[in-house]
C-alpha cells in the first residue's frame, strides 16, 4: 500500500498544470481508479485512524480534480475538521459557494490554515504579481490577504466566485489559481501527516 500511495502522490506532484478553480473533468481518469482502489482501510484498521485515512483519500481525489469521488469520501467524515475542509473546497470547485463556506465554518481554524496564510502572504509580499494586476476587487482582495493575520476562507471563496463570474478579465486568474494551489498543497501535507500519525499511534 505504501508504494502505491507514494506512486500516486508522485504522479499528482508531477503534473504541469495547477488544479482549476472550477474543474470540468477529472485530470487523470486512470489515476482516479488507482486512488479509489487504495487499500487504506481494512477490518484491522483501528477506529481512531479511519477519519484521517478517509480524509487522505478525499484529498487525493480532489488533487486529481475528481469532485464526485472526493465528495463521497468527505461525506463520510462530516464531523472531522480535515474532512470538512476538503468538503468545502470541493463545493467551491463545483461553484456552490454558500455550501463551501458552510463547510469551511465547520472546519474551524484548521491547523493547515496557519501555514497557508504564511505562505500566501510571503508569496504576495515577494512576488511582482500584485503590481502587474489591474485595479479591482481581486487585487484588493490579494492585498488584504497579504496583510491579514489569519486565513479568511470565505473571503477567498468570494474572490474565486468573482473570478468565475465572467464579469472580470482573465489576467487575475493565475494569481488566484496559485493561491488555491498553495491551499491544496498545505492541506494535503497536513492530511498526509495526520494519516501517518493516526496509523502509527494505533500500532
Amino acid at each position: 500500500m505504501k508504494n502505491s500511495l507514494a506512486l500516486i502522490i508522485e504522479r499528482l506532484e508531477s503534473r504541469q498544470t495547477m488544479q482549476a478553480l472550477s474543474p470540468k473533468q477529472v485530470w487523470d481518469a486512470a489515476l482516479d481508479q488507482e486512488i479509489a482502489a487504495l487499500p487504506l482501510i481494512s477490518a484491522a484498521t483501528p477506529k481512531a485512524a479511519v477519519p484521517a485515512l478517509i480524509a487522505l483519500k478525499a484529498g487525493l481525489h480532489l488533487l486529481n480534480e475528481s469532485l464526485d469521488a472526493s465528495h463521497a469520501q468527505s461525506q463520510e467524515i462530516e464531523d472531522d475538521p480535515t474532512g470538512c475542509y476538503w468538503h468545502g473546497i470541493m463545493h467551491r470547485m463545483e461553484g456552490d459557494f454558500s455550501n463551501a463556506n458552510y463547510w469551511f465554518s465547520m472546519a474551524g481554524s484548521h491547523p493547515a490554515m496557519e501555514r497557508l496564510q504564511s505562505r500566501a502572504a510571503d508569496w504576495l509580499q515577494n512576488s511582482v504579481i500584485l503590481g502587474d494586476l489591474q485595479d479591482g476587487e481581486i487585487r484588493e482582495g490579494l492585498q488584504l490577504m497579504r496583510r491579514q493575520a489569519r486565513w479568511n476562507a470565505p473571503a477567498f471563496t468570494g474572490m474565486i466566485a468573482l473570478q468565475e463570474s465572467g464579469t472580470i478579465g482573465e489576467e487575475t486568474r493565475g494569481a488566484v489559481e496559485y493561491v488555491q494551489h498553495l491551499e491544496l498543497m498545505e492541506l494535503f501535507a497536513y492530511t498526509l501527516q495526520a494519516a501517518k500519525k493516526a496509523v502509527s499511534d494505533s500500532l
